[in-house]
């Protein structure tokens, strides 16, 4: 799989998954007594995260709607990670977002060839929002200048191996256009 950082050739450098631990289980121990036995104790199962919710201030068509809707984005991003869940990423994108559609495919076939994604959380930090509009005004969204910070990964495949990554941090500029439908949607995240 290629890296998720680096992620569809288009430039959408999403660190996506992390750090799992490099402690070793020791075998289960058995009793001396012939009539007492142990069974292994169950390692401790991941909790399934929930699916973010869209935050009302990003339900509005103003620079605090779109700040707030891409955080809601990489919020989203987090749980398709986790989980392997893209129906509400798919969602928040427009077919001209090339990366975001790379990015989606990445952890759909990751995820369907028995793979996982462990850790990864993304956070963006907003450093510039610019309103763009078309000349006519019949088009309405920001240019958002983010830098991404993404915690350690580790992406599992079906057989068991890991491909590490380390914490790290990518810049992005994102477009987002209000829609007739009343919704931000993501038309181009870029890696600058």
């Amino acid at each position: 799989m290629r890296p998720l950082r680096t992620l569809a050739a288009t430039a959408l450098a999403l660190a996506a998954l992390s750090g799992c631990s490099d402690e070793s289980t020791s075998p289960t121990e058995t009793s001396s007594t012939p009539t007492e036995s142990r069974s292994p104790t169950a390692s401790p199962t991941p909790e399934t995260p929930e699916e973010p919710a869209l935050p009302d201030a990003a339900t509005k068509a103003t620079k605090a709607g779109a700040r707030a809707f891409i955080t809601y984005y990489w919020d989203v991003v987090n749980y398709a990670q986790a989980t392997g869940d893209v129906s509400t990423l798919k969602k928040l994108s427009a077919p001209t977002c090339d990366t975001c559609k790379g990015f989606v495919a990445n952890v759909q076939e990751h995820y369907a060839a028995g793979g996982v994604i462990v850790g990864g959380e993304n956070r963006a930090r907003i450093t510039q929002v610019a309103k763009v509009s078309t000349s006519t005004g019949s088009a309405f969204g920001f240019r958002v200048e983010q830098v991404v910070t993404h915690e350690p990964q580790v992406i599992v495949d079906s057989q068991g191996a890991e491909d590490r990554r380390s914490k790290g941090s990518d810049d992005f500029t994102a477009y987002l256009l209000w829609t007739d439908r009343n919704r931000w949607r993501l038309d181009v995240m870029e890696l600058r």
